[in-house]
């Protein structure tokens, strides 16, 4: 009973939010331009706060290198694939954020904290790290606005003037130099985490707003809603696979750590993907692919949690 309501505390907040965002849009409470204001906000502080406190805390180790290098592969992959093959049959500038992307740290961590308690849940944030590795500089490229045929030069400018990759360089240097450890030892560092932290909370609530806000079944998009669901879902399955099979080539692999796996490749695309469309339509088909999936994986955690009591 009790984890019964934990998982209801985690999945009620999402739900919740998703409606009131629909609820926004219907009863024209907010305007759409008050809903992309909402979205650069995101974009371009809450969110590089949130991922300088995430990357300037996290502790990496042999165990957890080794799980990063074995899937920032598929991250890669499917995110160039979505970049350069995918596009030409699902034209979405916001398409690498719906396929390269997990929804791992607003429902993934919560999900695997439920299940296995706040000391295990650094297999999950692991995961999550390594598709940052990828996700933060795509996210980057997308909000680029360098025109339909843009120079490298310029998109390499883009990208590094990014606040979110400014922000995850900044963190990971201070991180791996040591000066994080000794920053946060001091008051100075306490104060930076604390202002980070505060201006990072309100990332969750306003991106996924933003996808029932977005949200459309109509007959208009979704059959491609459908289909871009189903593609998604075969693809990840089979990604799934391959990564647990090759899970036996690293010595003393956990049961949680499998978990961690699977849970990861079947969670819905990132909650961001529909503030990064170009228009209504990206937007709209965005926000589908994201609910559905995320109702897909309340199912899988749902009989997880049912294998593991």
């Amino acid at each position: 009973m009790e984890k019964l309501v934990h998982v209801a505390a985690v999945i009620a907040p999402i739900f919740a939010t998703v409606y009131c965002g629909m609820l926004a849009r219907k009863k024209a409470l907010i305007m759409p331009e008050g809903v992309q204001g909402l979205q650069q906000f995101v974009l371009n502080i809450a969110l590089p706060c949130l991922i300088f406190n995430s990357v300037l805390t996290a502790k990496v180790g042999a165990e957890s290198l080794a799980i990063m290098a074995l899937q920032l592969p598929f991250v890669l992959g499917i995110t160039v694939w979505a970049f350069k093959i995918g596009r030409k049959k699902y034209p979405y500038k916001n398409l690498p954020m719906m396929f390269g992307a997990q929804e791992s740290g607003m429902l993934g961590i919560p999900l695997f904290l439920i299940l296995f308690g706040s000391v295990n849940v650094y297999h999950m944030v692991i995961l999550d790290l390594t598709q940052a590795i990828v996700g933060h500089p795509t996210i980057a490229i997308l909000t680029c606005e360098t025109g339909d045929s843009p120079k490298p030069g310029e998109v390499l400018k883009k990208v590094f003037t990014s606040p979110l990759v400014i922000a995850c360089l900044l963190a990971l240097g201070l991180n791996l130099s040591g000066a994080g450890a000794v920053l946060l030892e001091s008051g100075v560092g306490q104060v930076i985490t604390e202002a980070t932290t505060f201006l990072g909370q309100p990332v969750s609530t306003l991106m996924i707003f933003s996808v029932g806000y977005n949200l459309s079944l109509s007959t208009e998009n979704r059959g491609e809603i459908l289909k871009l669901c189903t593609v998604r879902l075969l693809t990840f399955v089979v990604i799934c696979g391959a990564v647990q099979l090759l899970l036996f080539l690293i010595p003393n692999i956990t049961a949680l750590t499998r978990w961690a796996v699977l849970l990861y490749w079947l969670l819905p695309a990132s909650y961001i993907a529909p503030s990064l469309g170009k228009t209504e339509k990206e937007q709209t088909v965005a926000s589908g692919v994201s609910s559905l999936l995320t109702v897909v994986t309340l199912a899988v955690f749902c009989a997880m949690a049912a294998l593991i009591a």
